[in-house]
């Protein structure tokens, strides 16, 4: 499967994340590029590479089926066992969601705030402008 480019991540992260008010719209972007910066042409990564705060995101990402993880086991020198974790991309989720015709939903208070017209947002203290 080709690679996610950082539009379609973008996209999937606005009608996700952005639409169910887990992230701002302007991160949104941002956030696709650190994924895929993260990915490069692979489509799974180590999750020692992530930093902290890169790892919530990634959490974020795996809750909205954009991302998963898997875990394997290795038997190292000694017969000890270390347990590797990593990430993986779902490319065919991201394509739906991203190619998918739903828009994000608006940011409830935003929108409150432009439904009221200039009238109602006069200082109480002008003459006149006291309670209705």
């Amino acid at each position: 499967m080709a690679p996610i480019t950082e539009a379609e991540l973008t996209r999937a992260i606005e009608r996700t994340l952005v639409a169910h008010g887990k992230m701002p719209l302007a991160e949104a972007r941002p956030t696709a590029r650190m994924v895929l910066g993260y990915f490069g042409a692979e489509d799974s990564v180590l999750d020692n590479k992530l930093s902290s705060e890169d790892r919530d995101r990634f959490y974020l990402l795996e809750e909205e089926g954009l991302l998963t993880s898997e875990e394997e086991d290795a038997t190292v020198s000694r017969g000890k066992t270390w347990r590797i974790h990593y990430w993986l991309l779902k490319k065919a989720k991201i394509r739906d969601v991203g190619q998918s015709g739903e828009t994000p939903a608006a940011d409830d208070a935003s929108s409150v705030y432009r439904s009221i017209g200039a009238a109602d947002w006069r200082h109480a203290t002008e003459p006149g402008t006291g309670p209705r």
